[in-house]
């Protein structure tokens, strides 16, 4: 009999010390609050440095009260990523505005008028869109629209935002007319080298922050102390982790007050990407799969010959990338993030 009560003691003691604890729907709340915070103070440019440690401590200590494991991203932080893409994309718009310099250089007036007419120009809110035939997409802000052209798209001129849009295409009519439709052109070049040199020098000041925001958030959950039976609790709602290799399906990263990015692996070995968060294209490719090994060659138009590998894990339902080789830039920089399945 009491060899019978310490066998059942035992097996109590091993039960309590392996199971794991779910948190209520109250202390699930806290940890979401908490990773929420995290984002916003890894992603949000317009915040201070006090504002920015005091949120990113308060979220390590409470993961790490809650029994969660550290989330602190692996590679740059969304910030880092977005300034990075806000940099490519200013080289690439000052390259497409030196193209379209070159083209009306040597043109007719006729043909001036006939390439203006092929662009195709939207408002959106304080931005002008403009899409030049084979070149990348060019936004130009209201107040470089304003002092370049002279053309209110805040307050309207005529007819709201479409009528706006019309507004700026006569503009360029009657400035090529001119002959000065190029010194225009040439105005809005010098605005994108200066922002180009703007978002390059803040890309140089978050580049020296960053290892001290990650040091405040590793000194503060390391400092922190789990609630007594918290370590490594489920939310609710969740299930315990679960290992995969199966990589199809929706996977997508952001936030809702950024927007999101989409890719879809489908069981025919070729993927889909979407850019939700900068209302960009969707683009296509294909990919293959051994073991937990990707490769991917596409999107099309960008890297359709180039091909990348990466291993890859995926866990409940979170996705990771590590990159092993890819010489596509754009690629490299969209998977350096945890994904989640959609």
């Amino acid at each position: 009999m009491k060899k019978l009560l310490f066998i059942i003691c035992l097996l109590s003691v091993v039960f309590n010390l392996y199971a794991q604890k779910t948190l209520s729907k109250t202390e699930t709340g806290y940890v979401n609050e908490a990773k929420s915070n995290l984002q916003v103070a890894l992603t949000k440019p317009d915040m201070s440095d006090a504002e920015r440690v005091a949120l990113i401590k308060r979220s390590a200590i409470t993961l790490k009260e809650y029994g969660q494991a550290s989330i602190w991203p692996t590679g740059d932080i969304p910030l880092q990523v977005f300034m990075d893409q806000q940099f490519e994309q200013c080289k690439d718009e000052i390259a497409a505005m030196s193209d379209w310099v070159l083209k009306m250089e040597n043109q007719s007036l006729d043909q001036k008028i006939k390439l203006i007419n092929s662009m195709q120009i939207e408002v959106i809110e304080n931005q002008i869109q403009m899409l030049i035939p084979g070149s990348t997409p060019v936004q130009l802000s209201a107040d470089v629209v304003s002092s370049v052209f002279g053309i209110n798209i805040v307050q309207g001129v005529t007819g709201g935002k479409r009528q706006d849009a019309k507004d700026l295409v006569e503009k360029f009519k009657l400035l090529a007319e001119r002959r000065e439709l190029v010194n225009h052109i040439n105005v809005l070049i010098d605005h994108h080298r200066e922002s180009l040199r703007l978002i390059d020098a803040d890309r140089d000041m978050l580049r020296q922050k960053v290892p001290g925001w990650k040091k405040a958030f590793v000194d503060a959950y390391n400092g922190a102390f789990t609630f007594k039976g918290y370590e490594g609790a489920l939310l609710a709602g969740d299930t315990p982790v679960v290992k995969s290799n199966s990589i199809e399906g929706v996977w997508k990263f952001g936030y809702e007050h950024t927007g999101y990015f989409y890719w879809t692996f489908t069981s025919n070995g070729e993927f889909v990407f979407e850019d939700k968060m900068n209302d960009g294209d969707t683009e296509t490719g294909t990919y293959s799969v051994s073991g937990n090994t990707l490769r991917l060659v596409g999107p099309v138009g960008q890297c359709e010959k180039i091909e990348g590998t990466y291993t890859f894990v995926i866990e409940g339902n979170e996705l990771e990338f590590k990159k092993i080789e890819d010489p596509c830039m754009s690629r490299r920089m969209t998977l350096n993030h945890i994904w989640e399945r959609r």
